[in-house]
């Protein structure tokens, strides 16, 4: 067994469940779940009808590359969403589709960090949970920025943890992966903690 599934702790979810497990909301009142953010409104008609007009097309397994394009549709809109320069991303080396973030985030960190150079990994705080079990699963050292107002990470209140990590002895080059992502929404980073 990989011996830091020990740094693993329970899911928020789960935790949040425990806390109100005893709780009964008021009678007539439904309680409304703040929980893992499943849909809670019908699917559109129009994707109803686009799944099933596709049906046939679930008896294989798809490619794990997933459709030239789709590949090229995601690269598209990623250029129009962010305002890229036109043909900055190429979806043949740079798009992959996957079934979830959560999975995709932690194989990344599998297949990146090197343990052997004891390796940082920079994220904010609060993070999506993955962040955390993916850096101590390749053994490396997650080193929280702390979200301060707007739900900004705040990289001069990481810089001291990783300045006493430097003061042990261990080379700061060793940061792996930095993972800015909010847990509200990808909103502007900011360095800075006054704003």
């Amino acid at each position: 067994m990989n011996p830091d599934l020990s740094q693993l702790q329970p899911y928020p979810f789960e935790r949040l469940a425990a806390l109100y497990k005893d709780i009964t909301p008021p009678a007539g009142l439904d309680a409304i779940s703040l929980s893992i953010g499943e849909p809670r409104h019908a699917t559109p008609g129009f994707i109803t009808e686009e799944v099933i007009t596709h049906l046939h097309g679930l008896s294989r397994y798809p490619l794990t590359r997933g459709q030239p394009e789709l590949r090229a549709a995601i690269a598209d809109w990623l250029t129009m969403r962010f305002h890229l320069a036109t043909g900055s991303l190429n979806p043949e080396r740079q798009v992959l589709p996957v079934n979830g973030t959560r999975e995709a985030l932690f194989a990344f960190a599998q297949c990146s960090i090197d343990r052997s150079k004891k390796p940082l990994v920079l994220m904010p705080n609060p993070f999506y949970q993955v962040y955390l079990g993916a850096a101590a699963l390749a053994g490396a050292e997650p080193i929280c920025a702390p979200a301060t107002r707007p739900w900004r990470p705040c990289a001069a209140r990481a810089c001291s943890r990783i300045s006493a990590r430097f003061e042990r002895g261990y080379p700061i080059v060793s940061i792996t992966a930095i993972k800015f992502c909010s847990t509200v929404s990808p909103r502007k980073i900011d360095g800075s903690c006054d704003r």
